[in-house]
């Protein structure tokens, strides 16, 4: 164990504009652009990213395997572009 605080993992309301989006194989495929969450009510629905200059490519939150601190890792089969 590395005992660094990045190893585990985060809740969804620290995910912000620019941390690294991760495919399954571990490929960084973008970076965070936008949460779509109602705060408020803690409803996590996903969250946009984008890779270079494309537009934004929205991620249902059911695609996401895990949130650590700075990277968000997509399940299996999560769009990826």
């Amino acid at each position: 164990m590395s005992g660094r605080d990045d190893d585990h993992p985060v809740s969804w309301l620290l995910i912000r504009f620019g941390w690294k989006v991760l495919a399954a194989d571990g490929a960084q495929i973008g970076r965070v652009w936008h949460v779509r969450a109602d705060r408020g009510r803690d409803i996590f629905n996903g969250l946009t990213y984008v890779a270079g200059f494309s537009l934004p490519r929205y991620v249902p939150s059911e695609e996401i395997a895990e949130i650590r601190r700075g990277v968000v890792a997509l399940k299996p089969g999560a769009p990826v572009g």
